[in-house]
């Protein structure tokens, strides 16, 4: 096993004189981290404004939280569907503050963006803790999802929360030419629209697809909902490779699953997964699943940056996504350019070790 730091329960953000990062996004778990910091802590905050969402964007709500705690705000315009200049507007950002560390927000936050900041902390070695509130409310809610498993003529992917697939999205920061020309493995991640995964299988033609399920803490109903959706896509690729497990009421489902939560199972499970396909494939990483598994699909995918990743972006968003603000969870990882260092020592003498016995 790794040794990753775990996740703290908090309620009071120390801001430790840190850069604070954060996306304005329409969910009222937006305003979770600027009515959590403690006063006189952070002087500094980057905010990503999603652009051609800007009817939808909490922006002031955002902002006029920072200035009330007299904290400097500059916004970053991010393109959701061109995601890859904003690493190195990122990098520049940060570049240009004071602040000793980072405090990451990704409670809202675009998957892709997620991973390119991430990945510029890494590359700068910045001192970065990371913060994640969840919702108290996700969409669909249950009641949607169990009318739509009785009606037999109901499309599987039309319980979701978003309006389509606008296309797939990557960032040179995230590519990796590795392995070209020879067969690819796709590895994604189970969520309540089907039509994500399509599109990746649309565009890449991968040889194998391995998808990973979530298993939430509280919503437990969702791990079956996003079994169901993906039932018909399961049953189309060799069971050897989506192998499932009978539940506790007796329903199939896949035995590859991982918290929503805690980050540390997804960054196992894509470990075993890449030590089980790199000699024979060229790996490709959809981070479709929950925020938090995207945490973990960077940490294995920045120990072995052979992995290409694409991600298909949704269009937009339904009304209902989320509602309240439920716990609040803060990671410590420490300078993450070291952090990740020791981390790839560790994953490579383990594997090494085991190898040679």
């Amino acid at each position: 096993m790794l040794d990753l730091p775990s996740m703290t329960n908090c309620e009071t953000v120390c801001g430790d004189d840190a850069i604070v990062v954060c996306a304005c996004g329409f969910e009222d778990r937006t305003l979770a981290l600027g009515s959590s910091l403690s006063p006189d802590s952070s002087r500094e905050a980057i905010v990503l404004v999603y652009r051609n969402w800007h009817d939808r964007n909490r922006v002031s709500e955002v902002v006029n939280q920072f200035e009330r705690l007299h904290v400097e705000v500059e916004q970053l315009d991010y393109d959701r569907f061109i995601p890859d200049q904003f690493g190195d507007i990122f990098y520049a950002a940060l570049r240009r503050r004071t602040g000793s560390s980072v405090l990451l927000d990704v409670s809202t936050m675009s998957k892709m963006a997620i991973l390119l900041s991430l990945e510029v902390c890494r590359e700068l070695n910045v001192y970065t803790r990371l913060f994640y509130c969840e919702a108290n409310e996700y969409g669909p809610t249950r009641e949607q999802y169990l009318k739509a498993k009785a009606n037999p003529g109901f499309p599987r992917p039309s319980i979701q929360v978003y309006s389509g697939v606008a296309g797939l999205a990557r960032a040179s920061r995230l590519s990796s030419v590795a392995m070209q020309g020879e067969p690819s493995a796709a590895i994604a991640f189970m969520s309540m629209n089907e039509m994500l995964t399509q599109a990746l299988l649309s565009a890449v033609y991968p040889s194998r697809l391995f998808l990973i399920n979530g298993h939430p803490p509280v919503h437990q109903w969702r791990e079956r909902a996003t079994a169901w959706i993906h039932e018909q896509l399961i049953q189309e690729w060799p069971d050897q490779d989506n192998p499932m497990k009978q539940g506790p009421d007796g329903e199939w489902l896949p035995e590859r699953t991982t918290s929503t939560l805690d980050y540390r199972e997804t960054t196992e499970m894509i470990r075993e997964l890449y030590w089980k396909l790199a000699l024979n494939y060229r790996i490709i990483l959809a981070p479709t699943g929950a925020k938090m598994q995207t945490v973990g699909a960077f940490i294995a995918r920045a120990m072995h940056p052979d992995m290409h990743v694409e991600y298909p972006t949704p269009k937009g968003f339904l009304d209902f996504y989320s509602r309240g603000i439920g716990s609040k969870w803060i990671v410590d990882f420490g300078r993450l350019g070291d952090f990740v260092s020791r981390l790839r020592e560790q994953d490579i003498q383990e594997h090494l070790t085991v190898a040679g016995q």
